[in-house]
């Protein structure tokens, strides 16, 4: 572990995957090794990263890390429902993770579910990881609440994170150019 760790400071994956595969074969039961291992790997081969998550939690499934972790390489391989699923049994391990929130709310949008459940995440977790005000924004579009959408674009704008600069400048526009209509007094 510690020449793994080593190797991923000097940036040399091919060895630290080495690394990680030598202490693996002497512990087979190392739910960091196996964690580290998958994380170098998602790039490279998801598939084999997806189930060593899946075998490190079989191992100890009382880790939310290891869900969170599964969830973010479920959702990379395109199944949002078991990357939910990770998400949520994340979350029931941690329930103070602000990441695993973000997580589960992100993928709430991304599978069009703007509910209360969804925008309720992602404003928890904002404080953390600004970026989860745009996709707030666009669940309160989603609902017809754009006021709130716009107080949470701005909200978003306001702070030095600018990774989705271009889409919260884009909705804002969409605010906009709509006028002021009359909030929905129904939540989808």
């Amino acid at each position: 572990m510690e020449k793994a760790e080593k190797a991923r400071m000097k940036h040399q994956r091919d060895q630290q995957i080495d690394h990680l595969k030598k202490a693996l074969h002497l512990d087979p039961e190392n739910v960091a090794a196996r964690n580290n291992l998958s994380i170098c790997l998602v790039p490279i081969d998801l598939a084999s990263a997806i189930a060593h998550w899946e075998e490190a939690i079989r191992i100890n499934p009382h880790i939310g890390l290891l869900f969170s972790n599964l969830a973010v390489g479920h959702a990379l391989n395109h199944n949002l429902e078991a990357a939910e699923d990770a998400a949520r049994r994340s979350i029931e391990l941690d329930r103070t993770n602000s990441r695993a929130r973000a997580l589960l709310g992100l993928l709430l949008v991304e599978q069009h579910k703007y509910t209360t459940e969804a925008l309720t995440l992602l404003e928890r977790s904002a404080n953390e990881y600004p970026m989860t005000y745009v996709f707030a924004a666009k669940t309160l579009i989603e609902r017809g609440e754009f006021e709130k959408a716009r107080a949470h674009i701005q909200k978003y704008l306001s702070d030095a994170d600018m990774e989705y600069r271009d889409d919260a400048a884009e909705m804002l526009d969409f605010i906009n150019r709509i006028g002021h209509p009359r909030e929905l007094s129904q939540n989808r």
